[in-house]
């Protein structure tokens, strides 16, 4: 008898998988209440960093770190209706009742006043499934400062986050900005061409 529990003790310890060494990775578990974290920046002028989140733990104390590294305030909400985008056309009546509305309320509403400014507070995740944040400012939403997080799980394939994260600060540009841009600078360029080659006629005639 002896010898059975022992082989099975030792079988035991073969098939069990070690728990990784210094690793910060809290695996999402709907009976975890140790808690979490989430740390978010405002980025350029209408940007998050990062602007998405994966496998956050569920029913769990989560504490956000909520920083402002632009020129500007900025807010960080977390809407309360999961599995729902906000529509790109939402005007700001729309979104404050998103936001400040209490069917349902939203998860998360943090404000940061600046350059520096950092704001932290703490909330009970949801069980399994997926929200969208976004800044409730006027017009940052529409210029692309929202993003998206997920609990226990991940985000869905087909979800369309943000392709750059801001504007300014030396950011990133869809290819449509790109395009835009290289047209404006390209009507620049020919206009001061043509008045430069009229302010030379000019002077070779007189």
């Amino acid at each position: 008898m002896a010898i059975a529990v022992a082989l099975l003790a030792v079988g035991g310890a073969l098939v069990a998988p070690a728990a990784p060494q210094g690793s910060s990775l809290r695996l999402a578990n709907p009976s975890d209440s140790h808690g979490g974290w989430i740390n978010v920046s405002a980025v350029g002028d209408y940007g998050y960093s990062p602007p998405t989140f994966q496998q956050v733990a569920t029913h769990a104390n989560i504490t956000v770190t909520f920083t402002d590294q632009s020129q500007m305030e900025h807010s960080f909400t977390i809407i309360g209706k999961q599995g729902w985008v906000v529509p790109n056309d939402s005007n700001m009546q729309e979104i404050d009742n998103l936001a400040y509305g209490h069917s349902p309320p939203a998860l998360v509403n943090l404000n940061v006043t600046g350059p520096g400014d950092t704001n932290v507070t703490n909330f009970t995740s949801p069980g399994p499934g997926w929200y969208e944040f976004l800044c409730t400012v006027t017009g940052h939403f529409q210029l692309g400062m929202y993003g998206f997080i997920a609990f226990g799980m991940n985000l869905p394939s087909n979800l369309t986050t943000p392709s750059r994260t801001g504007v300014g600060g030396g950011l990133t540009f869809t290819p449509a900005d790109a395009a835009v841009i290289a047209a404006f600078l390209a009507v620049v360029g020919v206009v001061a061409y043509v008045w430069r080659r009229r302010q030379l006629r000019r002077r070779s005639r007189t």
